[in-house]
């Protein structure tokens, strides 16, 4: 009974009691913000319309008009879906096939080509939906129209066949495999929490060994610390893509040798991010908490999950701040759909700006540890 009553008097007393009723407020908050939309809608859509009738505009808007899809470009000549897909600016394209309006006034058949980027499946369940009802409504208002003009009865209407059909092809995970976005989205993470910690740990280890002072004086070197993390970082993940593909199937059509390129950049990006976040730690041991700050968003905001198109935009805007969702652009857009470095111009000049912010970071903080110094420097002086 005593130990029952030390307990409640330490559980009453200690930092449990908030923790316990403020932090499951917070998580439910945040987490029913985050994913208030049990949907997609809106989803971005390019439509190659290469029979430029008004019917076939029409019908550009009526796919316009769906909660599920907006049609974000219109192209009026044949364009390879891989182009279009590449860099995820669009989720599917739909292909309406040159005579289009003529084909549907004489009766006959119109195959609507629709491919759709397969490699989040959870972002694409609606689009399927919304081009199928599209399709089943001009259907039906077609044999509306003929039964009116032929006299037939509502029974007859069974009997005409759908001018307008859909084509569909899921591209580039047709299997939905998991894979190509959840297994791949969990290594990633943990290399990500291991590079983060590692890196974390530079500043306060050499401040633990009293030798920052002398790294502070070679700024440059100080900022080349990062590197041999960041290199080994790549070759592990390089070693587990290769892994996955021999072992899981892991789709992977690009250039390995275009793929390291952004994959270092993705590296040093987090290396950098570790050592700034854990560069005022006095000793390694604590670096290790502040590293959550870059792995938890990381996992849940970055697309290992869910779609980030799923997210309100404010969140869509946090996640376009982590690597890893970046990483992640790469990894379906050269490995999974084989487009050309080229393509990539943008997201590569993102790590590059990323790099460049951090670095300045880390020179604010040296500066600053300058500053500690000089001043620990005059303290000591006053003093003798």
């Amino acid at each position: 009974m005593r130990s029952q009553l030390d307990e409640w008097r330490f559980a009453l007393t200690s930092k449990f009691i908030p923790a316990i009723l403020i932090a499951p407020l917070l998580v439910a908050a945040l987490f029913g913000y985050m994913f208030q939309n049990s949907q997609i809608n809106e989803a971005p859509i390019a439509v190659v319309d290469e029979d430029n009738s008004i019917y076939s505009r029409q019908f550009t808007e009526k796919v316009n008009a769906s909660q599920y899809m907006n049609v974000t470009d219109v192209f009026y000549q044949a364009v390879q879906p891989d182009t279009l897909l590449a860099n995820e600016k669009y989720i599917a394209v739909i292909y309406l096939p040159r005579g289009m309006e003529q084909l549907r006034y004489q009766g006959k058949q119109v195959n609507v080509g629709v491919l759709i980027d397969n490699t989040m499946p959870s972002a694409v369940g609606n689009i399927r939906n919304g081009i199928q009802e599209l399709i089943t409504i001009e259907n039906l208002s077609l044999s509306v129209g003929k039964l009116k003009v032929m006299g037939l009865s509502d029974e007859s209407a069974a009997g005409i066949a759908a001018p307008i059909s859909m084509q569909q092809r899921l591209l580039y995970n047709p299997t939905s495999d998991f894979i190509g976005f959840m297994v791949i989205g969990f290594v990633n993470v943990v290399a990500l929490g291991i590079t983060a910690i590692a890196t974390a740990s530079i500043v306060p280890r050499l401040r633990v060994e009293g030798t920052l002072a002398q790294a502070l004086s070679r700024p440059l070197g100080l900022w080349l610390r990062v590197v041999p993390y960041s290199v080994i970082t790549c070759i592990s993940l390089l070693l587990a893509f290769g892994m996955l593909k021999q072992l899981g199937g892991l789709r992977f059509a690009g250039s390995a040798t275009a793929f390291v390129i952004p994959l270092l950049l993705y590296t040093l990006t987090i290396s950098y991010m570790g050592m700034l976040v854990g560069w005022s730690a006095s000793e390694p041991s604590k670096v290790a908490l502040r590293t959550y700050a870059i792995v938890y968003p990381s996992f849940m905001l970055s697309g290992v999950q869910v779609a980030t198109i799923i997210f309100p935009y404010p969140i869509q805007v946090i996640s376009h701040m982590l690597p890893l969702t970046w990483l992640f652009k790469f990894i379906r857009g050269i490995g999974y759909r084989g487009g050309s470095l080229s393509y990539f111009t943008a997201e590569i000049g993102v790590f590059v700006l990323m790099i460049g912010i951090l670095s300045l970071g880390i020179g604010l903080m040296i500066m600053w540890e300058h500053r500690k110094m000089n001043v620990k420097t005059g303290m000591e002086e006053i003093a003798a």
